[in-house]
């Protein structure tokens, strides 16, 4: 079940994780991704919806695509475009595969979505859902600038600042250590988008909220999907550690089960020059 409610959130921002370990953590999840990241695919579903219905070069990329769910879609929705599906995590290419996601117009590339191996302005279109968190805002978008020609467009989506606050708020209550990535928040998404030519940006925040039925459930949901990754975090988390966060986190319980928040921006922009 999810809610949603609108919210600002402005903090500061965290630096940039490990690509490495992100991509490592991504790839032992490629084979679950699909069963386990529901939230991510209902909003790469709403932002599919939201695709021109023309681009200005027959060319898109899917960046951050993960296992390419939405590859069918995209190709429905854009059926003369030729899709690059551009990932960090080769095992999450090598899943899309085996599902049979990839063809003729939807071929793979392993990059970094801040050193794109493409040339500039060759791009009509980039989306994106829930894989630019782990980047900074600021490099990526200007990457993306970069390789959208002139009237391209951008759709991403991306969890900020605020996601799995109950998460975050239960282990603070027993030790100081991360457990929770520091993620961009809502202005630095902003001011980003303007310092890279995105005059025109429309953001859209929304908070969305998954209920568990329990603490278990949550972290096995993290783990299946890649997302248990957390920046500078060091060693084993002890038993009597995690069921005192386990009882902490109980006492947010309400009819629905567990709560766990995803703070999720919308962002839609033309580069215009």
């Amino acid at each position: 079940m999810t809610s949603i409610a609108n919210t600002n959130w402005f903090t500061e921002m965290a630096a940039t994780p490990d690509k490495h370990a992100v991509s490592d953590h991504f790839s032992r999840a490629a084979r679950s991704y699909d069963e386990h990241a529901i939230l991510q695919l209902a909003v790469g579903r709403s932002l599919v919806q939201r695709l021109p219905a023309a681009l200005p070069v027959a060319a898109a990329l899917d960046l951050g695509c993960a296992t390419a769910p939405f590859a069918r879609a995209q190709q429905q929705a854009l059926p003369e475009i030729n899709w690059q599906a551009v990932d960090l995590s080769p095992a999450m290419l090598s899943e899309a595969s085996v599902r049979g996601r990839l063809n003729a117009r939807y071929q793979p590339l392993c990059a970094d979505a801040e050193q794109l191996p493409l040339a500039e302005a060759s791009q009509g279109l980039v989306f994106s859902c829930f894989a630019l968190q782990w980047c900074n805002p600021q490099a990526v978008l200007e990457e993306i600038a970069r390789v959208l020609v002139p009237g391209g467009r951008l759709l991403l989506a991306v969890p900020l600042r605020g996601s799995l606050q109950e998460l975050q708020q239960s282990w603070q209550a027993v030790n100081r250590r991360p457990h929770v990535n520091a993620l961009p928040d809502f202005d630095d998404w902003q001011q980003a988008a303007l310092q890279a030519g995105f005059v025109d940006a429309q953001l859209q925040q929304q908070v969305m909220v998954e209920y568990y039925d329990s603490v278990r459930s949550i972290a096995r949901r993290l783990k299946a999907t890649g997302a248990d990754h957390v920046s500078g975090a060091s060693g084993l988390t002890g038993k009597h550690a995690w069921q005192a966060m386990v009882a902490e986190y109980e006492t947010r319980r309400t009819e629905q089960g567990l709560p766990l928040t995803w703070n999720v921006l919308f962002l839609e922009a033309e580069k215009t020059q």
